[in-house]
């Protein structure tokens, strides 16, 4: 199986090749830039660095969520398009998942992206197992239940904002790696897409937001007792 994945969900692009189990290529730039400019490049380049052609893909597999709610929606459009061109398998596997897929380390695997304001789309993992349901939620909430364990804990992701909070009520438990420690290095987002199985349905893969967009939030308040996002996509 020929695998063709990425991760557009935050600031860092990255593109990787698999052949079942095995990365072949992979292309990572924490550039600041538009993916809408720099992801089908990067694929085109990728793909014919290897001599393979977008037509030898089997699957498809993209970072569905949470992170950027522009970058999703490049990369999950993207996907989707190519998924349903070349007749491949599509799988979309969670943007947090995928860091804390690349750290082997005892306890507890934090990863974090700052939702701002103080807020956070988090998850926890031990030995590759989700044990706090993905979430957007306010820092202290992550921090409490985190304060009720006692295992070591790896922080990675958007952690630069609360290093100093972290080292403080955590102390030694605590191994805070930076955001240039935490660049997705394009081989958990493979190892993910192997085990998910594929989506039924392309048309109906969407992003994974973990909240609403802005959009939503204004329709919403403009539509009172209308929360349907049928009704919403419909009327935009």
């Amino acid at each position: 199986m020929k695998i063709l994945a990425f991760d557009t969900s935050n600031q860092p692009l990255t593109v990787s090749l698999a052949e079942h189990n095995s990365v072949k290529n992979v292309f990572t730039t924490n550039v600041a830039r538009n993916h809408s400019i720099q992801l089908l490049p990067a694929i085109r380049d990728i793909v014919a660095a290897e001599n393979w052609t977008l037509q030898d893909i089997d699957r498809v597999v993209v970072a569905q969520g949470p992170g950027s709610f522009t970058g999703l929606r490049i990369g999950v459009t993207v996907a989707k398009v190519l998924a349903d061109t070349l007749g491949a398998e599509l799988c979309g596997v969670s943007s947090l998942a995928i860091l804390a897929e690349q750290v082997k380390a005892d306890g507890l695997v934090v990863p974090l992206f700052n939702a701002r304001n103080r807020n956070v789309f988090a998850g926890v993992y031990q030995n590759g197992v989700s044990i706090f349901t993905e979430s957007h939620q306010p820092i202290t909430n992550l921090f409490a239940f985190l304060e009720a364990k006692d295992e070591p804990i790896t922080f990675l992701g958007d952690t630069s904002e609360f290093s100093d909070e972290m080292q403080t009520l955590f102390g030694e438990r605590a191994k805070i790696l930076s955001p240039e420690e935490s660049l997705p290095d394009g081989v958990g987002i493979v190892t993910l897409g192997l085990q998910e199985t594929p989506t039924e349905n392309i048309q109906d893969f969407n992003p994974n937001y973990l909240r609403k967009t802005q959009a939503e939030l204004n329709w919403i308040a403009a539509h009172p007792g209308e929360d349907k996002p049928e009704n919403y996509v419909f009327e935009i």
